[in-house]
């Protein structure tokens, strides 16, 4: 979605499993195969201006060993992918590597689709963290993930393991989603941070904080006053406590046996929508800092969803 299970940290947009007498969504519809297209950016002006001017303190020198920030490549992905599913994946699947893979693939289109800025924190080559995020009125940067993930979907139908993981992610997918229109969130706010995820790779050199105050620094930039996150307590939720958010809205597993309708995944997760104001984020953090507090920046929170 869209996270630090040991350590990704990842905010996820309405992420997984399925309810009772919801309809599927739309883009798990017809039976036939598709072929999923390649995933392209959608060259846009600001894309280009942000791969070469670095926002706000956090942006590192370029020189070899250290962490440099760039818009997401389609060629990261694949790598992505990967990560994600080290993570996240489905742990009933690790013996069917391939199928895990498509799961952890179709995850992060989710993230994907609809979001307007993508970036990626990589170091000697390697991509250690990224953030996707989705600002109100924006043009998505991957306009054909919505076809792509259809796809993706025809191809878990036609295996019998696949289609079970399908409808829990499904499942998963629409309560995040009847989550944000029970709390109305998407009312006061401009923004989403629809993934979020920092490698364990990372550690000591700052990416999560970077990635953080990057984006805090762009939705303000962009006149972004609140923004918001789904997350689950698989997440060490102190990071975004630390980061000055405020928890709006949740939903305990324990208060829905109806979550028990498939055998691999399990009980579903508790669910949290976090929001913040850029700014306010800053000189909270600034403030906590001055007076001593704990400091979560090395902890990565699981799935900030």
């Amino acid at each position: 979605m869209g996270a630090t299970r040991d350590h990704i940290h990842s905010a996820k947009a309405p992420s997984r499993n399925r309810t009772d007498g919801d309809r599927i969504d739309h883009r798990n519809r017809t039976p036939h195969h598709r072929t999923p297209q390649i995933i392209a950016p959608q060259a846009t002006m600001h894309n280009r201006a942000e791969s070469t001017a670095p926002v706000g303190p956090a942006a590192a020198a370029t020189a070899d060993g250290k962490v440099t920030y760039r818009p997401l490549e389609a060629q990261d992905l694949p790598a992505i992918i990967d990560e994600y599913d080290q993570t996240w994946g489905f742990r009933p699947l690790s013996g069917r590597r391939p199928l895990s893979q498509m799961v952890s693939k179709r995850f992060v289109l989710h993230y994907l689709e609809g979001t307007t800025r993508a970036e990626v924190a990589e170091l000697d080559g390697q991509v250690l963290g990224l953030t996707f995020a989705q600002i109100n009125g924006e043009h998505p940067l991957y306009p054909h993930a919505q076809e792509t993930l259809a796809g993706i979907d025809d191809r878990l139908r036609a295996d019998e393991t696949g289609s079970v993981a399908l409808r829990e992610v499904t499942y998963w997918h629409r309560a995040e989603s009847r989550l944000e229109r029970v709390s109305q969130i998407g009312s006061v706010t401009q923004a989403e941070l629809r993934l979020f995820l920092v490698s364990p790779k990372a550690r000591g050199h700052g990416v999560g904080g970077g990635l953080w105050s990057r984006l805090m620094a762009y939705f303000q930039k962009h006149g972004v006053k609140r923004y918001f996150l789904h997350t689950d307590n698989s997440c060490d939720v102190g990071f975004y406590d630390h980061q000055g958010l405020v928890c709006n809205a949740k939903r305990i597993a324990a208060d829905h046996p109806e979550d028990h309708v498939e055998t691999m995944y399990g009980r579903m997760n508790d669910l949290f929508i976090y929001s913040g104001e850029p700014s306010r984020t800053v000189r909270h953090r600034r403030h906590t800092d001055r007076t001593g507090n704990t400091q979560h920046a090395g902890q990565q929170p699981k799935r900030g969803e």
